[in-house]
């Protein structure tokens, strides 16, 4: 494969990326949601329109996915007329888009033509995708180390320079019997949790990984191997760590090592990311957001954040201080009559007394007691 058409199976993968994950978006989002949606951007909203629209294989897929790479996209769909735009409706509106019938159907070829059902089928919720990047950097290192360990050969250069990671596997090591049992017990581990993955995923991992004898090869030198898209090979390689994640979280006693990867013990809740978990540990002890803002010196609208997403991740959570349960009812309902998860649509049909808070939480317990 020539770079021309390397650079076109490039671009026409991240087109069909960027279709389907627009697809539920249309008429409801403007067009950077999905953009911040493939970063991994951390704002609530975003976290929540994952959520809403159920888009968890998008969530973090190029974290450094450029922005002008992003207008390039969008610019080549309005181009073909796969999807056209949509003026803003009033003043406190944002413009959004809509699909074509060529656009609908180019959506659907492409998810088939890139088995997206394949490479997406492990996604379903959004923190997966936040545990591959610190799951892969403690793998990889602790790969090297081992073999490094296993040949008397400690001279080396770590190939991963995350500072987290490293103190993660340090700490592993430190004890003489849980080294051993790493030094000994990691490859038959780690043999087992790859196997039942596709011949050509394995072949993906394995590869990267580094060790004596074993420089791993980056995604770039992958693809030119190959003969195929750099981004394509992302996603089969995001399935196979989301794959194994979902395996050692499910079969912990079956990898009493490799398990140990994916324990985040050190957090207060393992299901909110750190802030949010403060907030909710403070709200267990009875304190309202108020109070919780001005403890925390934070303005009150980042704690209604947390209360969003600690309503989406922890079901158990009694939201009625802040939400009746009758109005949450009225407001799905509302939200399901109008067939729109817009906030400003919604909120046009309430009481003027209910906030866009209510709504959030509403939307996101409802959303949440969907999966």
């Amino acid at each position: 494969m020539n770079s021309r058409n390397s650079a076109a199976e490039e671009q026409d993968l991240l087109c069909a990326v960027a279709l389907n994950a627009m697809l539920p978006l249309a008429n409801e989002r403007t067009l950077q949601s999905a953009y911040y949606i493939l970063r991994g951007r951390k704002a609530n909203q975003t976290l929540q329109d994952v959520h809403l629209y159920t888009l968890y294989p998008y969530y973090r897929m190029f974290s450094r996915f450029p922005r002008e790479d992003w207008e390039k996209i969008v610019s080549t769909l309005f181009q073909a007329g796969w999807i056209l735009p949509v003026d803003a409706g009033g003043t406190n509106s944002k413009p959004t888009f809509t699909f074509s019938d060529t656009g609908l159907q180019h959506a659907k070829h492409m998810y088939q033509k890139y088995r997206f059902d394949v490479w997406f089928a492990p996604f379903t919720q959004s923190d997966l995708a936040e545990r591959i990047e610190p799951f892969w950097n403690r793998l990889h290192l602790m790969v090297q180390t081992i073999s490094q360990m296993n040949q008397g050969d400690l001279g080396f250069i770590p190939v991963v320079s995350d500072k987290p990671a490293q103190r993660w596997v340090k700490n592993q090591l430190s004890d003489g019997t849980l080294r051993n049992a790493w030094k000994q017990q990691l490859s038959d581990e780690l043999y087992r949790l790859w196997e039942p993955l596709d011949e050509g995923v394995q072949e993906l991992l394995f590869c990267q990984l580094s060790g004596v004898g074993q420089v791993g090869k980056t995604m770039g030198q992958v693809a030119e191997i190959r003969q195929t898209s750099r981004s394509y090979l992302m996603l089969q390689f995001r399935y196979g760590l989301a794959a194994s994640i979902q395996t050692l979280l499910a079969e912990s006693n079956h990898y009493p090592l490799l398990s140990k990867l994916v324990t985040e013990s050190h957090k207060l809740d393992p299901r909110l990311t750190e802030s949010a978990a403060r907030t909710y540990a403070m709200l267990q002890t009875g304190c309202d957001k108020k109070e919780i803002a001005k403890r925390r010196q934070m303005k009150e609208s980042t704690i209604e954040d947390h209360l969003v997403e600690i309503a989406l991740r922890c079901p158990e959570w009694d939201m009625t201080t802040y939400l009746p349960n009758e109005l949450a009812k009225e407001i799905v309902e509302t939200s399901e009559r109008l067939d729109t998860s817009r906030l400003r649509l919604i909120k046009d049909q309430l009481e003027a007394t209910v906030t866009y808070l209510q709504i959030r939480l509403a939307l996101a317990r409802a959303t949440r007691g969907a999966k």
